[in-house]
């Protein structure tokens, strides 16, 4: 009981220090403090910092290195972005482990600038409550603006972080922003949710670069931005890759992966499967009744079962034609499907000649 009642007054004697009343501090905030006097942490003292050795910096970018090219470029863009002086920018691992950082001149005189740097380690039972923790404790968004920082010594400084999400789901790294003023905060973190967005795509379009890969929006003219949803679906028509936006418009309906098109969508995939490789853009509704457009983003490869008879390979007077090689692909693995001429014609909406054409 004496613990308790001293761990209370501690978050109390914070708050109050703090200038925040206990029922208006955001409850991300107030978690983490409470998880941080927890650790052991006391707010007056000054953090431990840990740094990564050289060799161990190394071998953690290397570890990156894939992720690191297609983030690196962002990052430029991002601090281009952030207007003002006293910014800088960092990328990190999923645990915190900053990697790269960008600065602007002034920063690096401030304590922004001396303390988040490559090779620091910003985890909350290391760096208190702070931006690149929040994101590791709690994988979403994160702000923490001045005195919501756990250690009074960083109470100058406001971060701004996002997580960058695999296709599974899952934080692989994190986009950070920091400066020691106080200004346009919603706006800073938009900008960084925009950086972390464009690295989910390319990471979805090149890890399923073999496969179709589907983008959709409740509104056509979102179609290509990078707040679309993307399906990667394979020649059974099983969604074998979602991205984030795709399991926020989907939610209840869509599991991580292999999931059948079908289960999600009241049109088949199969009805639509001629005019998405046309690259037509098709409106088509969910299970729970809402409507979408959809597009074809990318090229694929089809796969078949290799114990089939059918190569999987366009005919003869398809080849040199991506869309012709693709379609041939489409008929051929539907008919291994249904093993019907007609049910074939009937859902691809083309005439028993040309199926017999392809399949000769």
């Amino acid at each position: 009981m004496s613990n308790f009642i001293s761990f209370e007054k501690e978050f109390s004697d914070l708050t109050k220090r703090r200038g925040f009343l206990p029922s208006l501090i955001d409850k991300d905030i107030s978690d983490s403090w409470k998880r941080c006097i927890s650790s052991g942490l006391d707010p007056l003292e000054n953090p431990k910092r840990t740094i990564l050795t050289s060799k161990e910096l190394d071998e953690l970018r290397e570890k990156n290195e894939y992720i690191r090219r297609l983030v690196n470029p962002e990052l430029e863009l991002l601090y281009s972005q952030i207007a003002g002086t006293n910014f800088m920018v960092a990328y990190s691992d999923s645990t915190g482990s900053v990697m790269d950082t960008i600065y602007d001149k002034t920063c690096l005189k401030t304590d922004v600038g001396k303390i988040v740097i490559p090779g620091s380690i910003w985890r909350e039972e290391i760096g208190g409550t702070n931006g690149l923790g929040q994101v590791v404790t709690l994988n979403k968004d994160s702000i923490v603006s001045g005195k919501e920082h756990f250690f009074e010594s960083h109470g100058k400084l406001s971060c701004f972080a996002s997580p960058i999400l695999n296709h599974e789901g899952k934080t692989i790294g994190i986009i950070d922003a920091s400066t020691d003023v106080h200004s346009r905060e919603q706006h800073t973190l938009a900008l960084v949710k925009l950086a972390t967005k464009s690295i989910e795509t390319k990471l979805f379009l090149n890890q399923f670069k073999d496969e179709l890969i589907l983008s959709f929006h409740p509104r056509q003219e979102y179609l290509s931005t990078n707040s679309v949803g993307l399906l990667a679906i394979n020649g059974d028509g099983f969604i074998v890759g979602s991205n984030s936006n795709a399991r926020i418009m989907l939610h209840g309906l869509l599991t991580i992966k292999n999931e059948k098109f079908n289960n999600i969508f009241i049109t088949s995939f199969s009805s639509i499967a001629n005019e998405i490789l046309q690259n037509k853009i098709t409106k088509i509704s969910d299970h729970l009744g809402s409507s979408v457009f959809i597009i074809k983003s990318q090229n694929f490869k089809q796969r078949i079962p290799k114990e089939t008879k059918v190569k999987n390979h366009a005919c003869n007077n398809c080849r040199g034609s991506k869309f012709k090689e693709d379609r041939c692909t489409l008929i051929k693995s539907t008919f291994l499907e249904t093993g019907n001429i007609s049910a074939v014609s009937r859902r691809l909406g083309v005439s028993r000649t040309t199926i017999y054409k392809h399949l000769k």
